[in-house]
């Protein structure tokens, strides 16, 4: 069995076009058979390669030595192809392009693929490339972050020497009581800008604000603060934010397994925690990380609750004639970078009785 298509040859050699006939056979075979001498040569079909349709012009098929013949009528070749061989993706993509609903569909699919490639891939792989970080690169990031902020927005602490070994003491205790092992740290720092604050860095340094140490009715207030905080160091949650803004730095370090491609995000930590707030997911974590230190410790969650209100009250916008005890501090704060809710409040009063 064999089907014939019309073309034109060209030698590769020289300009010169010369009518042929192209005769598939179902050997695999094709046969360029040459108008007026009679001549013809013989390729298998591993030889020859065949350009994809693209709407309805003109297609080339492919031979040794530059030899090339020009196809007008690309239904014949089509059909003669779907004799010598089985269909391929040529014919397929040209049905796609001839129909406007196959094109709409895979449009549509392909916003879907990349749609969840960003709402799911990336936040998958930002994960991955989270935990992969070294914990000598950890504490590089931490430090420099802290140098960063030493030298625009804070201020040595003015807390009591006492008073700070004291919150120390008790931030030590209640790890212990709760069993954590993990290597954490507190700073004090003053910062009339950021205001009443506390964060924490991938290295496991967790920064107390005078301002937040001020505003605590009690210490069991601040450990609730410092355990939600050591919930998005044990989460990595600011490196996983970090780098789910750069989904390139993910996808190279996830292909090639080298860690230096993420490395450079360092800077992108500081600019992060002053600019940017974790995602309600985030958020829920570290709260559920917050309620089981406290429960192990033997604290009542509802300290970490009343803060959090404490907090919100703070820095809700004042009405006119009304004392603004933030002093400009404004977004700056710790309700800006962690905004409770009525919903997360009252799951960690909750814990309490659970």
């Amino acid at each position: 069995m064999s089907a014939s298509v019309p073309a034109t040859f060209y030698d590769g050699r020289t300009s010169r076009a010369r009518p042929v006939t192209l005769r598939f056979v179902g050997d695999g075979t094709l046969a360029v058979e040459i108008a007026g001498d009679g001549s013809s040569q013989v390729f298998h079909r591993t030889q020859v390669r065949v350009e994809s349709r693209l709407g309805n012009g003109p297609r080339f098929v492919r031979l040794p030595d530059d030899q090339r013949c020009e196809v007008s009528d690309s239904d014949a070749l089509d059909a003669a192809l779907a004799l010598w061989s089985a269909p391929g993706a040529a014919a397929w993509l040209h049905r796609v392009e001839q129909s406007w609903r196959l094109v709409l569909a895979s449009a549509v699919v392909l916003l879907a693929l990349g749609w969840g490639a960003f709402a799911y891939g990336v936040p998958w792989g930002a994960r991955q490339v989270a935990f992969m970080l070294p914990e000598g690169l950890l504490n590089t990031l931490g430090d420099e972050t802290l140098e960063a902020f030493d030298r625009t927005v804070f201020e040595p602490t003015t807390l009591d020497p006492g008073r700070r070994r004291e919150l120390e003491e008790k931030f030590t205790g209640f790890l212990k009581a709760a069993g954590v092992r993990d290597a954490y740290r507190i700073e004090f720092r003053a910062s009339a800008r950021m205001g009443p604050n506390a964060f924490a860095l991938p290295s496991g340094v967790i920064v107390i604000t005078d301002e937040l140490v001020q505003l605590a009715a009690s210490d069991e207030e601040i450990l609730g603060v410092v355990a939600h905080e050591c919930g998005h160091v044990q989460c990595r949650h600011i490196l996983r934010s970090v780098l789910q803004n750069s989904a390139i730095a993910v996808v190279v370090t996830l292909v090639t397994g080298d860690v230096s491609s993420a490395t450079a995000l360092g800077g992108a930590v500081p600019a992060f925690l002053l600019q940017s707030r974790f995602s309600r997911e985030f958020e829920a974590e570290a709260d559920a990380h917050a309620v089981d230190l406290m429960k192990r410790a033997g604290v009542p969650t509802r300290h970490l609750a009343v803060m959090l209100e404490r907090l919100e009250a703070e820095h809700r916008p004042k009405v006119d004639g009304e004392d603004d005890k933030s002093g400009g501090a404004g977004m700056m704060d710790y309700i800006s970078s962690h905004p409770p809710t009525g919903e997360r409040v009252k799951l960690i009063r909750d814990a309490d009785s659970r």
